[in-house]
């Protein structure tokens, strides 16, 4: 797939480049510093980009970025959201401007664009609870719910998405370099929840206490790192048909493939 992405001097846009190209995309970045890029990730990868100079809140530049480039998907891991619910959302202007150019540019390429956008887990849904979401009872970084309502309310036929929603991320490697093949991941995915999720003796606790308890419980069980991730999206657009494809996607470290180093 050709792929536009956002967010490459982020932790996990920067290790999407080598990732993506890797898979045997080919990589268009939107970018606002490329020698902020440079000082991120090797020239090697870099070098194999097509780099365009623009701003993630622009929604007629990155709609004209994806139908110059003719491209069939994009990944945008562009910005961060506030932590806390008493804090003013820090990523809509983003997330606005980057699903209305992808469905702009959908209707006028005249296929749909696939999709990646970075959430959290606090947008998944308990597994014992369809429908109640963990951002519900454990409200950290809850303004990816406002992600996804956006989402949902997109046409199908112009935009195939998938909000990635892990827990926290940390770098395997300080460096950022071309891979010749890719590296592979070691994570088991599920659609709308987490993933082999364990409930504790707290969980019938009232006023939801008990429901708070298991996601601190479970918090840590969920850590993975930036690689997998990145490698996780990549394999996944390099998929014919992606069984993620409008879902929420949450993942966890399988521990019988073992943890990446």
């Amino acid at each position: 797939m050709k792929v536009l992405l956002l967010g490459a001097t982020g932790n996990v846009g920067s290790r999407l480049i080598p990732a993506l190209l890797a898979h045997g995309h080919t990589v268009v970045v939107l970018i606002r510093s490329e020698a902020k890029l440079r000082n991120l990730v090797d020239s090697s990868a870099i070098d194999k980009c097509t780099i365009v100079t623009g701003d993630a809140t622009n929604a007629p530049a990155i709609g004209a970025v994806l139908m110059e480039n003719r491209c069939d998907a994009l990944i945008n891991s562009a910005g961060q959201a506030a932590p806390f619910p008493w804090q003013a959302p820090r990523m809509q202007e983003i997330e606005t401007a980057v699903i209305t150019a992808a469905v702009e540019a959908s209707k006028k390429l005249g296929y749909p664009i696939r999709a990646w956008f970075l959430g959290g887990m606090a947008v998944l849904d308990f597994p014992q609870y369809p429908g109640t979401k963990l951002a519900t009872y454990f409200p950290v970084f809850a303004e990816h719910v406002l992600t996804y309502e956006k989402l949902i309310a997109q046409p199908s036929e112009h935009l195939e998405w998938s909000l990635f929603a892990p827990s926290q991320m940390t770098p395997a490697s300080k460096e950022i370099t071309l891979l010749s093949t890719p590296r592979g991941h070691s994570l088991v995915a599920a659609n709308d929840t987490l993933p082999n999720y364990m409930t504790t003796f707290m969980s019938g606790l009232p006023f939801g206490i008990g429901l708070a308890s298991d996601i601190m419980c479970n918090m840590l069980r969920y850590n993975t790192n930036l690689e997998d991730c990145a490698d996780f999206m990549a394999a996944d657009l390099a998929k014919s048909e992606s069984e993620h494809v409008g879902h929420r996607v949450g993942v966890i470290v399988d521990n019988k493939k073992g943890k990446r180093e």
